[in-house]
C-alpha cells in the first residue's frame, strides 16, 4: 500500500478499492467498492441531504464525514452511489 506521505507528494496512485477494504473492512466487489463503505456513503450522503450526482458536494461531505478518506477513494465512492 502507497504511504500516505507517498500519495500527498507523488498523487495517490493506489486502486481505491483496496483503500476501502482497509478502512471498512469486508472485500470490494469487481466494479464497486466493498459493501460497508457503499452503506457508509450511502448513509452520509443521506443525513448530509446531498444528492449523489452533486459530484463535488457528494466528495466533500464524505470527505468531512472521513478525514482519513482520500480524494481518489472519495471520488470513487461518490460515482458509486450516483449510479445508484
Amino acid at each position: 500500500m502507497q504511504s500516505e506521505l507517498s500519495a500527498m507528494v507523488f498523487g495517490d496512485r493506489e486502486d481505491p478499492r483496496r483503500r476501502l477494504e482497509e478502512m471498512f473492512g469486508g472485500e470490494a466487489e469487481d466494479a464497486g467498492p466493498p459493501p460497508a463503505a457503499r452503506a457508509w456513503a450511502a448513509r452520509v450522503l443521506e443525513r448530509a441531504g446531498v444528492d449523489a450526482a452533486e459530484h463535488p458536494r457528494a466528495v466533500r461531505a464524505l470527505r468531512r464525514a472521513q478525514p482519513r478518506l482520500k480524494l481518489a477513494a472519495a471520488v470513487f465512492l461518490a460515482q458509486d452511489a450516483a449510479r445508484g
